[in-house]
């Protein structure tokens, strides 16, 4: 939501969003979220220099913000305290990378075999942390063509599918799923054509990018939000982006900002969407009998939404299906955060209480819509983490993913 001067006010320092930070618990040297929010944000206000690298280590989880008894937005001013961080060169240069994973991904999927094949030599990964810090522990997901649509007669209650970056440039597969997931539910889903929603240019200080990518992403949904045209998203980033009002990026902006919050209030997470139809008796429930054993990770902008976990609902559902929530915290991947090398150990120590719950449950599945949730358990741990969209399409079409 969009933040002003007030809420300094309303912050009794009572130091709840330190006991909530995932990354104050992990990193003794993090001065948490009450310091690097509002007690420094009243010396920025001022105009004073309360510039610090510290900022970098913010996770953008926004856990601080639903811990907080007075609704402070304590990430929000991070977030614009990460803007006007003064970065080394080298960061500041692999950040801007990082901050457009659209581009990324229209440069990497041009050749997919000669992109995958040069980041798995080590080599070159550890020469990208040598001149990036990109750590060369941490793999990255390969990349393939970038989904096009193709002119077809779709047949069902129209709705927008926001899709992201990761769908769109490594698993269009995935993507193509999430369609034929709603079709199975009477959906027409029409994929909006925008690019990245804003989050990773906000996470690496880039609030241009940021502000650059949320018109874009408005004005492509302008005119079905406009006809009231529900818009679903399957990454829980993407569903915060959209539900926060792009994170109040456009704030001061009226004409985009009462759009934004227009699209907040006809924005979805899939499995959300799909569980209000059930609520409705509107759900396809002619479901195959799977045979899964599976743990549900929740990610931290999923349960920022404060919607619960339609996805172990859902998945209940289907017959032969076992789904124990882990709830053991945040994974500590954070999009972009894990693969920076000064980052890469905090990260793995923010996810060590997630990688032990997963050990002493021994899944068979590892079912959670975070892309780089699922690259971390499986850097993390011995398990199979998937989408579990593949799980309820599985129980449709009876086809094993």
């Amino acid at each position: 939501m969009p933040q002003d001067s007030f809420d300094l006010d309303n912050c009794l320092k009572c130091s709840v969003c330190n006991t909530v930070c995932p990354v104050y618990a992990a990193h003794p040297e993090y001065p948490g979220p009450k310091h690097l929010g509002p007690e420094l944000e009243r010396l920025r206000m001022e105009g004073l220099d309360a510039d610090t690298g510290a900022v970098e280590y913010c996770l953008g989880c926004h856990r601080c913000d639903l811990a907080c008894p007075h609704q402070v937005g304590v990430s929000e001013m991070i977030a614009r305290a990460k803007g006007t961080h003064r970065k080394p060169a080298v960061r500041a240069l692999r950040d801007w990378w990082f901050a457009r994973p659209g581009l990324l991904g229209e440069l990497l999927s041009i050749l997919p075999a000669v992109t995958n094949f040069f980041l798995q030599l080590s080599p070159v990964r550890l020469l990208m942390e040598r001149l990036m810090r990109i750590t060369a522990r941490h793999s990255f997901p390969a990349y393939t063509h970038p989904y096009r649509a193709r002119a077809q007669k779709r047949v069902g209650e129209r709705v927008l599918f926001f899709p992201g970056c990761y769908l769109t440039y490594n698993r269009p597969d995935l993507l193509e799923k999430v369609v034929a997931l709603l079709a199975c539910n009477g959906l027409a889903a029409e994929v909006v054509k925008s690019g990245c929603c804003g989050v990773p240019a906000a996470a690496n200080g880039d609030l241009h990018e940021a502000r650059r990518r949320t018109e874009k992403s408005l004005a492509a949904m302008r005119t079905a939000v406009e006809a009231g045209v529900p818009v679903v998203a399957a990454c829980a980033s993407c569903c915060h982006q959209l539900k926060s009002g792009f994170g109040g990026v456009l704030a001061e902006e009226g004409a985009h900002a009462v759009q934004a919050a227009k699209l907040a209030a006809q924005s979805w997470d899939l499995a959300e969407f799909l569980l209000a139809r059930a609520n409705d008796g509107l759900l396809n429930t002619h479901f195959h009998t799977l045979r899964h054993r599976v743990a549900y990770h929740a990610p931290c902008h999923l349960e920022s939404q404060g919607i619960g976990r339609p996805w172990v609902e859902l998945l209940r559902q289907i017959p032969g299906v076992t789904v124990e929530d882990v709830n053991a915290g945040c994974c500590g991947m954070s999009g972009t955060y894990g693969f920076k090398q000064e980052k890469y150990q905090v990260s793995m120590g923010i996810g060590a209480g997630l990688f032990a719950r997963i050990g002493e449950l021994q899944p068979e599945l590892v079912a959670t819509e975070c892309a780089t949730c699922q690259m971390q358990i499986e850097h993390g741990t011995q398990a199979r983490a998937v989408n579990p969209v593949e799980i309820l399409l599985e129980a449709y079409d009876g086809k094993a993913f």
